[in-house]
């Protein structure tokens, strides 16, 4: 059940659920804050996910950096929650890079031609 519930709020969810999910997701350790390796191991994992196709010309070091210097406000190291919602609704870049963001219907159409 907590799978389908999930899999609904991806798909179906309001944005700040949705980035709520994607940090709960993304913080391994649980602590309430994403760090950089945590951050770095994100960018590593969408970059074989979504970046095949993009124009982007920039490390996943160089991206995590980015990302920090955009959204750590307190430059603590550290990504907590408040500064991730805040750093994803107010920089496109971002928000694209990091949202959990699943197009059921897109990979299907686009992987159905592959199995036959």
């Amino acid at each position: 059940m907590e799978y389908v519930a999930a899999l609904h709020l991806v798909l179906r969810g309001k944005l700040e659920d949705r980035l709520k999910w994607s940090f709960k997701v993304y913080d391994r350790d649980g602590n309430g804050r994403l760090d950089r390796w945590e951050v770095k191991r994100i960018i590593k994992i969408i970059y074989k996910i979504k970046m095949r196709n993009t124009d982007v010309n920039m490390t996943p070091c160089e991206v995590c950096d980015r990302i920090f210097e955009l959204v750590d406000q307190d430059n603590d190291g550290q990504i907590s929650l408040t500064e991730f919602m805040e750093g994803a609704t107010k920089d496109k870049w971002v928000m694209d890079l990091l949202k959990l963001d699943v197009n059921a219907s897109g990979w299907f159409i686009h992987n159905w031609n592959k199995g036959s």
